[in-house]
Parts: structure tokens; C-alpha cells; sequence
């Protein structure tokens, strides 16, 4: 018997370290670079990952299977343009000749249009987009509803950056040869796995495709009576038209220097997080929350979570007494249904500002504050921004220290 379990268990040993190896993709792992990296022929990474659209670059946030015989190198890949082997040998003060029996080159001669080039050296194998020599990703298996970050550096400190995700556009802002974008995904963003598109000036356009995972929501039932019950849908369409002319405005670099905190200090609960989806009054499901809801006693203050202007400081129809803020870089955040506003339109505000005070004007069931926050005027979850630190991973990116959230009173 203790013969067989020995057996048994030496089998799942050897089942075990007969695994092949995996390898979680990342910005930049495109399967020429994956086969310099991991000195395998490209061939052979498409046989164990198989595709019907082999010409597809690899999922950033998914595995795959690597050969048995992988074994990884460190150095650099290149794409050198119309300069020949000999201009990119000069560059990276080597010979010739040995980069072009490394790339099985015939000769260091001849121009080579964008083919990549092994570079050996210290370094990490990617393929990042011509005229970009680092990329990173805020988070590598988003969610829908999230706001989602790039950052990086470039090979010219005067390059000019085109993003877009889905077609969705990525706000760009940069200080010497770092860069920083953020772009945002509704609650109704399908996901799957969108492309993200970089171009620098005028090289050629890079494209990988970037892996979300499946959220779940809340659905919530409400009852409204009363003057909230009177507004109806044309009313929120002209108001949301209204105020899409200043959130889509983008001011360019980011004006907060702190961490977001979160813009009210003592409430009851969290009665409504973002992107739960809304049935008014028995009918469907057509909209979802824009924000988070915090319950709290009439009169409470409400507070500047960062820097920002002051974009919009009045009652509306929809929303009651509003405020909303301009933190840059495309980033918005609004404060509603307030009882009373303590601040004006141009005014520029600092962490712990008193922006109002919690009210039930407006479309409202009862005293609270509702606050959103926005990216090139999208919806994100104002939890799922603090919760990931991006506004600080932003900052730095730029090279720019990020401070905890300063105390409010």
C-alpha cells in the first residue's frame, strides 16, 4: 500500500515539473519580442497559443504557454526605422557585424525599415511603440467602469503622443521625456479585449490588445414622488447636454499635487455605489448610478477632495446644487443635490476646501451627497479611482511627488 501512494505521488511529481511553462503578458510582449526574449522561434509560440487571427499581438492581463526550452535573455529590441544596422551598431557602440549575425542578418548594410533588431545588454526584451523606450500600464486586468492609466518615457523629449483604447481617446500630458494618459470606461463599457493604439509623430502606429475581466453589479429598485418624480428624461438629457460642453474640455496637465480623499467626512453609509443599475418607479433598467452616494444629516460640509478650478457652482434642475471641479489631464469631479454651495464658478479650491453642504435638492430621496468623477467626460467608479492610487501613479509618472490626502476639519 505504501508502495502504490509512493508511486501514485512520484507521478503527480513528474505530472507536476512536466507542466510547460507560462508567462503573463504585459505592454510591450509582442510575439517577435517574446521570441528574442525567450530565444524560440515565433512559430513555435503560435503552435502552443493558437489563434485563427495569428497576426493578433498577445492579450495584455492573459498567460501563455512558453516551450520547454525557453530560456530567457536579457537585452533590448529595437526597431530602428530607415537607418541601417551600421547607424544602430554606432548608437549602441557595437559592432556591426554581431548584431547582424544576431538578427541572421546578411549584411549591416542595408536599411531596415522597421524590422526589430536583438540589442544584448542589460534589460528587458519588449516591443514598445516606435520612439517609446518604456510603457506601463496603471492595472494589467481592468474592469470595466474603471479609469485606466499609461505612462512612460520617450526617445525624443519634443515627441508628440496619439492614444486611444476602443476608440475611446487618452487624455496625454508630458514634462521633459515622460508622459502620462488617462483614459476612461464607462459602466456600460463591454470590455473583452479592446486595442490600445500608441503613435509617436509620425512612426508607424503600435497596437496591442488589452484584457478586461467581468464585473458584477448592484440593481437597485427607486420610488420617486414628489418634485422628483416630475422630472422626466427630456429635462436630464438638456442638463447632461449642458454640462458635457465642460467635461469634455480638457485642461491639459493635471492640477491636483495629493492624493484624492474622499470629499465628505461623516456620513451614515454608503447607500448607492457607482454603476449600479436604476429602475425609476417600476420601469426598466435603463440607466445606471453615475457615482456614490454617502447618507448624512442635512448641513453636512462637503469638502475639495484635490486641487481643481471651479468649473460650475449653481442649483440645476436635475442635479440640485451643484459643484463641479476641473482637476486637468481631463479629470472631473461633481458634488449634487447640496443644500447649499460655498464656492464660485473660476474659483480655484485645495484639498479640504469647503466646496457645500449636503442637502435633498434636485432629483433626490433624501439628504445625501452624490459624487462622481469623470475622465474625457466617462463615468469611472470615484472608489475604484482611490482604491488604485492613479492619481498618484499619474503624478509620478511625470516625475512628480504625491502626498497623502491633507485633513479636512
Amino acid at each position: 500500500m505504501s508502495l502504490f501512494l509512493f508511486l501514485g505521488l512520484a507521478t503527480s511529481e513528474r505530472a507536476a515539473i512536466a507542466q510547460p511553462p507560462t508567462y503573463t503578458i504585459l505592454p510591450g510582449d509582442t510575439w517577435v519580442a517574446l521570441a528574442m526574449r525567450f530565444n524560440v522561434e515565433e512559430n513555435e509560440l503560435h503552435r502552443l497559443n493558437p489563434h485563427f487571427n495569428t497576426s493578433r499581438q498577445p492579450t495584455i492581463g492573459t498567460s501563455i504557454t512558453l516551450p520547454d526550452n525557453a530560456a530567457e535573455r536579457s537585452g533590448r529590441m529595437v526597431r530602428p526605422g530607415s537607418e541601417s544596422t551600421l547607424s544602430t551598431a554606432v548608437r549602441f557602440q557595437l559592432s556591426p557585424w554581431a548584431i547582424a549575425a544576431l538578427n541572421r542578418l546578411e549584411s549591416p548594410y542595408r536599411p531596415n525599415l522597421y524590422r526589430p533588431l536583438f540589442i544584448p545588454g542589460d534589460g528587458t526584451i519588449r516591443d514598445f511603440p516606435p520612439g517609446i523606450d518604456s510603457l506601463e500600464l496603471s492595472v494589467t486586468s481592468p474592469d470595466p467602469g474603471q479609469a485606466l492609466g499609461i505612462r512612460g518615457t520617450t526617445i525624443d523629449e519634443n515627441a508628440t503622443i496619439i492614444a486611444r483604447m476602443d476608440g475611446l481617446p487618452v487624455s496625454i500630458a508630458g514634462t521633459s521625456n515622460r508622459f502620462v494618459g488617462v483614459v476612461g470606461t464607462g459602466a456600460f463599457y463591454a470590455g473583452g479585449e479592446p486595442e490600445l493604439i500608441i503613435q509617436v509623430d509620425d512612426h508607424p502606429a503600435w497596437s496591442q490588445p488589452w484584457g478586461f475581466a467581468e464585473r458584477e453589479w448592484d440593481y437597485q429598485e427607486l420610488t420617486l414622488t414628489g418634485e422628483a418624480a416630475e422630472i422626466d428624461q427630456q429635462s436630464r438629457d438638456e442638463e447632461r447636454a449642458r454640462l458635457r460642453e465642460l467635461w469634455t474640455h480638457i485642461t491639459p496637465n493635471p492640477q491636483w499635487t495629493d492624493r484624492f480623499s474622499t470629499p465628505i467626512n461623516d456620513f451614515l453609509s454608503v447607500t448607492a455605489n457607482y454603476g449600479a443599475r436604476r429602475s425609476y418607479n417600476g420601469g426598466p433598467y435603463l440607466t445606471y448610478h453615475e457615482g456614490i452616494d454617502f447618507s448624512a444629516y442635512a448641513g453636512t460640509p462637503v469638502f475639495a477632495p484635490a486641487a481643481g478650478t471651479v468649473v460650475l457652482a449653481e442649483r440645476l434642475y436635475v442635479r440640485g446644487g451643484a459643484v463641479i471641479l476641473d482637476h486637468g489631464l481631463g479629470i472631473y469631479s461633481g458634488y449634487y443635490h447640496l443644500s447649499a454651495v460655498h464656492v464660485t464658478s473660476g474659483q480655484t479650491v485645495q484639498p479640504g476646501t469647503i466646496l457645500g453642504e449636503v442637502g435633498t435638492t434636485g432629483l433626490s430621496t433624501g439628504n445625501h451627497l452624490h459624487w462622481d468623477v469623470l475622465v474625457n467626460g466617462i463615468w469611472v467608479d470615484p472608489a475604484a479611482w482611490q482604491e488604485q492610487g492613479i492619481d498618484c501613479w499619474l503624478l509620478e509618472g511625470l516625475g512628480s511627488p504625491c502626498s497623502p490626502p491633507a485633513p479636512t476639519e
